[in-house]
């Protein structure tokens, strides 16, 4: 008997718990179906558990993830050949906010007795839970002295830049962001500049805009005559800079000093069985004891803004939402595409996801219970507790640089297929809900929560665990990315350099 399971009595489709073979008895929360499979399935894929007709919706999660295309017989498989995506038929448009949906977290996560943090105190009353030197390049043309010091000197993070240069106004605020976003996150204890010289915005200008908030410096390479030259003077003052921040000693602080920020990559079906529903509660045990949460990800909420306008404190911020799925949708119309023409990705579509609602609708469980308190654009940072939306790409080191950007000092990440990817100032916890994944990429997880699609554990069980992970790793214990020297990262770029 094969087993395969449901998510709520409304879902007109089941997942695949092993591998399924036509002419196989199917079990289904215990119970044998009048059907047998009439198709091979993958596991983690979905079969029909009823006829659906050809225009009828397909139903999982209690949500309509998108629409027959033909009549599917129960027991057959269900996937892109027989699914179009509902979010073909987008609108976008805010019509049913309804403040009584908006409900505070259970009084039940709060903790009686809080662990105890240690960080670094900034200036701006932020805490970092590391204390990172960082080198940027504000342009590409900048970019070897940079790479020079950190191939010899690992130990302090050093961030190239794609651009810089010959881009529009629109990309130069952005540009600005990033970089800004990137020298303010509390976990970078000093910061230098590197720069032409001539650049769109040049290293000299960034400096004056940080010098008060902690120690930074710049380098204009053409002032010094040369990059080997620009190379030396920037090793010396770097140098200088770790020794200082060496001296620096951790001060106590609190779980209302964790900006986490969550962001899911290589998804499969057990990203929204498992993974994401456990960083959902620790995400509120975060902001229920005086924390915050952050997760990004723009392109991955079609489909399941519903759940985000259902969480928004106020209809305005609901409407920022849609504002910012708005912008993204019509740039794709621009060029003649959609959306959901790039999201899910091939390997999405091979772990069993078939719709970017489907993949949706799992993205959006990150966040909890929680209200959402605010939407924060590229390099902007909460300014008080509770749970926000940040408008970053899906493409996972350009949505973990970004959640960096507004501040997440701590990232949680998880993962349906495995990825080694880390990010430059953060420390990226990854764990993930899939056997498979584990058994073969399992070397680059930090947690294993696999226990919930078997049965052995609950998602409050596997959502503590990934908040007393949050805690050691806030409190100093390197992360696998971090032992690894994972700092890959992409920048959000609006256009390419003209």
């Amino acid at each position: 008997m094969k087993k395969a399971i449901r998510f709520t009595p409304e879902d007109t489709v089941a997942v695949a718990l092993e591998g399924l073979f036509p002419g196989a008895s199917l079990e289904i929360g215990g119970e044998k179906r009048p059907y047998t499979v009439k198709e091979a399935i993958p596991e983690g894929h979905k079969v029909a558990d009823r006829n659906i007709l050809k225009g009828e919706p397909v139903i999982k999660y209690g949500h309509v993830i998108g629409t027959a295309v033909c009549d599917i017989p129960e027991g057959s498989y269900v996937h892109i050949h027989n699914v179009r995506d509902s979010v073909a038929d987008w609108s976008g448009k805010l019509t049913d906010y309804n403040p009584a949906t908006v409900t505070e977290i259970s009084e039940d996560l709060r903790l009686s007795e809080l662990p105890k943090l240690t960080g670094y105190r900034r200036k701006n009353g932020m805490v970092g839970f590391r204390n990172h030197l960082l080198v940027l390049s504000t342009t590409v043309c900048a970019n070897q002295p940079v790479e020079m010091l950190g191939a010899k000197y690992p130990e302090i993070v050093c961030v190239t830049n794609p651009s810089g240069c010959v881009i529009l106004p629109n990309e130069v605020e952005r540009l600005k962001a990033i970089l800004l976003g990137l020298s303010r996150n509390p976990n970078v204890g000093a910061v230098v500049f590197v720069g032409l010289g001539c650049e769109s915005v040049e290293s000299q200008w960034f400096y004056e805009e940080m010098k008060e908030e902690k120690p930074a410096a710049y380098i204009r390479c053409q002032s010094e005559g040369s990059t080997a030259a620009a190379y030396e003077e920037l090793e010396r003052i770097a140098l200088n800079m770790l020794e200082n921040l060496r001296k620096e000693k951790r001060q106590e602080a609190s779980v209302a000093d964790i900006r986490l920020g969550s962001k899911c990559g290589a998804s499969d079906w057990t990203t929204a069985a498992a993974s994401n529903p456990a960083i959902g509660y620790c995400s509120d045990l975060v902001v229920k004891n005086g924390g915050i949460s952050i997760i990004g990800e723009t392109t991955g909420w079609f489909g399941g803004e519903e759940i985000l306008v259902h969480q928004a404190r106020s209809r305005k911020i609901a409407e920022d939402i849609l504002e910012l799925m708005q912008d993204i949708y019509q740039r794709a119309l621009a060029v003649g595409r959609r959306i959901e023409e790039g999201n899910p990705t091939p390997g999405n579509h091979s772990g069993g996801i078939t719709t970017l609602t489907e993949k949706a609708l799992g993205n959006v469980k990150k966040g909890g219970t929680a209200p959402i308190e605010g939407v924060l654009r590229v390099g902007e940072a909460p300014g008080t507790p509770g749970f926000y939306v940040s408008d970053n790409p899906g493409l996972d080191p350009i949505s973990l640089l970004t959640l960096t950007c507004s501040s997440a000092n701590v990232l949680l990440y998880s993962t349906g297929r495995g990825t080694p990817v880390g990010t430059p100032v953060a420390p990226a916890i990854k764990l993930t809900g899939s056997p498979s994944a584990q058994a073969v990429f399992g070397y680059h997880n930090d947690v294993d929560i696999t226990g919930i699609v078997r049965g052995e554990m609950t998602v409050e069980e596997a959502g503590k665990l990934l908040f007393e992970t949050v805690v050691r790793v806030a409190n100093g214990e390197e992360c696998i990315a971090e032992k690894g020297r994972h700092r890959e990262f992409a920048f959000p770029l609006l256009m390419a350099p003209l």
